[in-house]
């Protein structure tokens, strides 16, 4: 079958571009997945894609959900590749999702060769490069993926990063008479994989690694030629002070591989590629990843986890929203809980039935930051009596091995034993459902506590079905009982936010965190209003800010609230990361959320009070609504 497969792929861009051996390689993993039933294959945002899907036979549809409707919609067909782009781009979560008919069948190999491929050989990786690029191009596909940029996506703004971050800034030139070999020389010695042209000081154009192969071994040039027989010219240009983003769609536009990068005075200071653009050194979490995945220890990975406070250091300095930060943040502690829980199985074993491990808390609600402890769970099929005690044994140790390695890498046991390895929190669906009932019929305070942690729970490992089942079994229990709402706004009315009946600060009288108050605490106000009005909506986002968008999108807040509650969100999220990196790089110390408000500047201490008053005043709104009082 190895050979139909070779065939298959030897006539399918980009496999065509590569060597008859590496066509053979990947023909010997290729795998074939029929699927009998219509199913949308790969959700929007949600899947994780751990192969790519090249079409077989059969009829799939890829296309973009906006507010449950399908936008952008586009046949793949016999041949065509799905997933590439999103194992690229987007840390491996599904860019669209796929929807397959009946008797559709794929071939497929593992997601590492494909990106062992991409790194080896650049024009098999610009193959998915330029498709995204010229996607980019159509206004409506532009405005979806700049909004997932902005709202959803598990990394900073890519592409609102300034170009000169990444920027090669030695410029390698000579003269339009050299000779092409004098020209390789040069490249070779400088590592380099193009070289500007400049004739009576002006730079006229360019010559790359593939002007090389094409224009001097596959023309049979004589290399004695001069090399502005083989350069690209007119030179295309870009500033220094452009984003990222316009770069990307000059190369796309234009069609070419390297930009020269032009100063103020119009002088070139440097030269960037599409591979620069894709692989920015130190600011995209792909990277970060990457580097995870490769590990094979708990102690790389935590080599690399105790890096991101720098990482985080430096995208604040650049200005980056507390958003993307936390997104970033999110990106890989998910990345270092995937690869803990396959280095378990790989010990234990195979797991009996399906599972899926769960993340709640700040983790559960895409709001890590650098002081945080596990909040997670295993939710398992449900199995017979006889098999019940042997599977839950089984899950039980996964459970205690991944936390156990999370602990040692930096994410503290939480104190409240909420826990994957705690039995009371390994559980079966059907036990998990008659937890959630509890909880909502008997909504007293242990109950609250623990709806306010469990019920921002959200998928991490495994199966993703159960998760979801579990979700849609919690809003149908919820219907429209407004008494379990009413008693998760009078929750609310125990806290309060540091501030006085005067206006001052209220802070620690004694002990390690005198003179400062938790930033976390009026936070939390705000994310307990997003929850009770998210809950009361069935709206399955768990993280604050995209509840808050949803809930403005119902018109279950106004936009002036949406747009105060964001900002004064946003705010404090900033200031408490600030505080945090100060803590340790700074300090020397462990992060934590306590600010002392003298440390802060007059219009930081203004904002933040008005802020608290604004946060009293949709929590009176709150309970208002909801007939508390």
């Amino acid at each position: 079958m190895s050979q139909d497969y070779f065939v298959f792929l030897s006539n399918i861009a980009p496999f065509s571009f590569l060597s008859e051996k590496e066509i053979k390689h990947i023909s010997e993993l290729i795998q074939v997945e029929l699927f009998n039933e219509k199913k949308i294959l790969f959700r929007q945002g949600i899947s994780r894609l751990e192969k790519i899907y090249i079409l077989k036979e059969g009829t799939a549809e890829r296309f973009y959900e906006s507010i449950d409707k399908k936008i952008v919609k586009d046949a793949l067909h016999k041949g065509e590749i799905f997933g590439g782009i999103s194992i690229l781009l987007n840390e491996s979560i599904a860019i669209r999702s796929l929807e397959i008919q009946e008797n559709t069948s794929f071939y497929t190999f593992p997601k590492n060769v494909f990106i062992s491929l991409c790194d080896k050989y650049d024009d098999f990786k610009y193959h998915f490069t330029n498709i995204f690029g010229k996607r980019m191009l159509d206004k409506t596909y532009l405005n979806l993926i700049v909004k997932k940029k902005s709202d959803k996506e598990q990394s900073i703004q890519f592409f609102s990063n300034s170009i000169s971050s990444v920027i090669r800034r030695n410029v390698l030139f000579c003269g339009v008479n050299n000779s092409i070999k004098d020209a390789a020389i040069l490249m070779k010695q400088h590592r380099c994989s193009s070289i500007l042209i400049k004739q009576e000081g002006r730079f006229i154009g360019i010559a790359t690694d593939q002007d090389f192969r094409n224009r001097v071994v596959a023309a049979d040039l004589k290399i004695s030629n001069p090399i502005s027989d083989i350069m690209s010219d007119p030179l295309i240009s870009i500033s220094e002070h452009s984003s990222v983003f316009e770069a990307f769609i000059k190369i796309m536009k234009t069609g070419v591989k390297h930009l020269a990068v032009i100063n103020n005075e119009n002088d070139a200071v440097g030269v960037i590629s599409n591979s620069d653009l894709i692989n920015a050194q130190g600011k995209l979490p792909f990277l970060f990843i990457k580097e995870i995945n490769k590990a094979v220890s708990y102690e790389e990975i935590s080599k690399k986890q105790k890096q991101l406070p720098q990482s985080i250091y430096i995208l604040i300095n650049e200005g980056a929203k507390a958003q993307n930060i936390n997104n970033f943040v999110t990106a890989i502690t998910d990345a270092i809980l995937e690869k803990l829980i396959k280095f378990a199985i790989e010990e234990i074993g195979q797991p009996p039935v399906k599972f899926a491990f769960m993340v709640m808390g700040s983790e559960g609600r895409k709001e890590q930051t650098l002081k945080t402890d596990q909040d997670n769970a295993i939710i398992f099929e449900d199995v017979n009596g006889e098999e019940l005690e042997s599977v839950n044994a089984y899950f039980l140790r996964i459970g205690e091995h991944v936390c156990n390695l999370l602990d040692k890498i930096g994410y503290d046991f939480c104190k409240g034993d909420i826990m994957a390895k705690n039995p009371k929190w390994c559980q079966p669906v059907s036990t998990w459902k008659k937890y959630f009932k509890e909880w909502i019929y008997n909504a007293n305070s242990e109950a609250l506590l623990q709806i306010s942690i469990f019920f921002d729970f959200r998928f991490g490992y495994g199966d993703i079905g159960l998760v979801n089942e579990l979700r849609e079994d919690l809003f149908n229990l919820l219907g429209n009982r407004r008494g379990f709402f009413r008693y998760m706004a009078v929750n609310t009315t125990h806290f309060r936010v540091p501030i006085g009946f005067f206006g001052n600060f209220i802070v620690e009288s004694q002990g390690k965190f005198k003179n400062t108050f938790d930033i976390k605490a009026p936070m939390m106000l705000v994310v307990d209003f997003a929850r009770v009005y998210a809950l009361q909506h069935k709206i399955s986002a768990t993280n604050t800010m995209e509840r808050l968008e949803l809930l403005y999108k119902k018109n279950a807040i106004s936009e002036s609230d949406y747009n105060d509650i964001t900002h004064s969100y946003s705010y404090m999220m900033n200031l408490r990361f600030i505080n945090q990196i100060n803590g340790i790089i700074n300090e020397g110390g462990e992060p934590n959320n306590n600010i002392n408000p003298k440390k802060l500047s007059r219009i930081e201490q203004q904002t933040l009070k008005e802020i608290f008053k604004k946060i009293e005043a949709w929590v009176k709104l709150q309970q208002d609504f909801l007939g508390v009082i």
